[in-house]
């Protein structure tokens, strides 16, 4: 070979980082090219016998590469082996590769070994970059993966034909299959045709217009159940610009929109309830308006009726006096259930809007309760009853209002005469009872069937049907009589057995003004003119 070719080999060795070596087993020399000192940077008195060439490996692999060779000579193998050296020049570690082959004697015993030797460091060192890259890249993918699959929306990637190229444990539950059934599918191979032309419309809406979009859809899941899903769809690019696929995400927003229909028909019922209280409060206003108004010309009449009756007094005999008196008497007791009527109006009015007003004072309330007993004893006896006044105190002072404490009782009374026959007993007890007073009222009439007890307070609740009840009445009294009793700061129960009879009891609480003295005693029995006003207002339905 001359000279040229041979400066031609080693420059193409040196760009190749390629040397040539040769061992002579019989000789123990090795023989390598100039190219190899350069690339190694080793000298070349080291690398003359096998001892020199052992040398030059790193200590941890001299034992290793030892071995392997000593394999290699036995069974005449081919060779590639990679290991690492320690340059003599510089203290470096590097990366070699020996590649040969076993050359042997017409005996078939080894005597020479011939290859290349070059230096892979570089390699090695792109190796161990791109090992920790791809190292970073799995737990980067890992952590994405187990991000995307926590997230309870369903995630999804395709590409720009349609097909699935990734997607998450939300949208596998969605789908009903695995992630491994989902990729390379488009969704007419997973969902029912119509759920696949409605998801292909929007995918291609979103590829051709190269923007994102947003909407709600209904779909169905692999269980059959219906949800509103709040999907948005959005192209992705490589770094061309060149659109790739789409990435969607749709949201369960089923409850959601649950809710907000909730709330839109709690607000829309609290509009109508707004508007049913504004047209409560205008019938009721006008009510109030009309029971004024009645109440006026009632008034008219009922004195014109007294003066009547003073005048028939006097022009007329005793025979022609009676029948035109009983007359008088008719249209009186008639005025007094008119006003009984409006009086209870104008009190369920005022109850509705506040308006009632508890003017307290020290009152004897056992004197109180008995007078309104006697006041009454006559219009009782009369109808063939009988009433009965008991009490376990002689007196007992407490803060009440006395004029809406005795239409309370006249109230109570009234109800017990009028359902209680001919014969029948009603019965008035006043006892004291931890800082309570008790004041029950007790009949012996048809009693209030067991379905009615919880109702009959009730405004316009009425125990008897309107085709079959035998006595006149607007089923407000009770309503006002538990107002009433409640303004005081006490309460009302009942209890009743049909045909055994009813007990009302009245619990009002032992409280006193301090400093004020008792305006209404046991010595007091006379009713003021209001009171017998009251009295004949009370018991004019009787």
């Amino acid at each position: 070979m001359d000279l040229k070719s041979e400066l031609w080999i080693d420059e193409l060795q040196r760009i190749g980082k390629v040397g040539i070596f040769s061992y002579d087993r019989r000789k123990g020399i090795i023989n390598v090219s100039d190219v190899v000192y350069e690339l190694l940077g080793i000298s070349d008195k080291c690398v003359r016998d096998k001892k020199g060439w052992l040398n030059v490996i790193h200590p941890k692999q001299r034992e290793e590469i030892r071995e392997y060779f000593r394999v290699i000579i036995e069974t005449r193998q081919d060779f590639d082996k990679e290991f690492k050296i320690l340059c003599e020049s510089d203290n470096v570690e590097r990366w070699i590769e020996f590649k040969g082959k076993v050359f042997c004697d017409k005996n078939g015993m080894a005597e020479k070994i011939s290859g290349t030797i070059h230096d892979v460091s570089e390699i090695k060192k792109n190796e161990e970059k791109f090992k920790k890259l791809y190292m970073e890249f799995q737990e980067k993918e890992s952590l994405l993966v187990s991000l995307i699959n926590s997230i309870p929306d369903l995630i999804y990637f395709k590409d720009i034909y349609g097909s699935y190229l990734g997607c998450n444990k939300s949208f596998e539950k969605f789908s009903g299959l695995k992630r491994e059934e989902i990729l390379g599918n488009k969704d007419v191979d997973i969902f029912s045709e119509e759920v696949a032309k409605t998801f292909l419309c929007t995918d291609e809406k979103t590829v051709y217009s190269r923007k994102t979009y947003e909407f709600e859809e209904w779909v169905e899941y692999a269980t059959g159940e219906k949800i509103l899903l709040n999907t948005l769809k959005t192209p992705y690019y490589n770094p061309k610009g060149d659109i790739l696929g789409i990435i969607g995400v749709s949201r369960n927003i089923t409850e959601k929109s649950k809710r907000e229909q909730l709330k839109k028909d709690m607000e829309n019922e609290k509009l109508r309830l707004d508007e049913l209280k504004e047209i409560d409060r205008m019938k009721t206003e006008f009510f109030a308006n009309i029971s004024h108004e009645l109440r006026t010309p009632i008034n008219v009449i009922y004195s014109a009726l007294q003066m009547e009756q003073v005048m028939l007094k006097n022009l007329f005999g005793e025979n022609d006096q009676q029948d035109k008196m009983r007359y008088v008497k008719m249209m009186k007791q008639n005025c007094y259930r008119l006003l009984r009527l409006i009086e209870n109006l104008i009190d369920i009015t005022k109850f509705e809007n506040g308006y009632v007003n508890i003017n307290k004072s020290n009152y004897d309330i056992v004197s109180l309760v008995e007078n309104v007993v006697l006041s009454v004893a006559g219009y009782i006896e009369n109808r063939d009853l009988s009433i009965i006044f008991d009490t376990d105190i002689e007196e007992k002072v407490i803060a009440l209002d006395a004029e809406k404490m005795e239409r309370i009782i006249l109230n109570l009374l009234s109800n017990a005469v009028k359902f209680t026959p001919s014969g029948g007993n009603i019965t008035v007890k006043v006892h004291e009872n931890n800082n309570y007073i008790f004041i029950q009222i007790k009949d012996t009439g048809k009693g209030i069937p067991e379905d009615k007890l919880n109702s009959i307070f009730e405004r316009f609740v009425q125990v008897d049907k309107p085709s079959t009840r035998n006595h006149e009445g607007s089923g407000i009294g009770l309503s006002i009589v538990k107002s009433l009793v409640e303004q005081h700061g006490g309460d009302i129960s009942v209890e009743s057995k049909e045909g055994i009879g009813t007990e009302f009891v009245i619990k009002i609480p032992c409280e006193v003004i301090q400093g004020e003295s008792c305006k209404f005693n046991l010595d007091e029995l006379q009713m003021n003119k209001g009171s017998i006003s009251r009295v004949n207002i009370e018991f004019s339905n009787l």
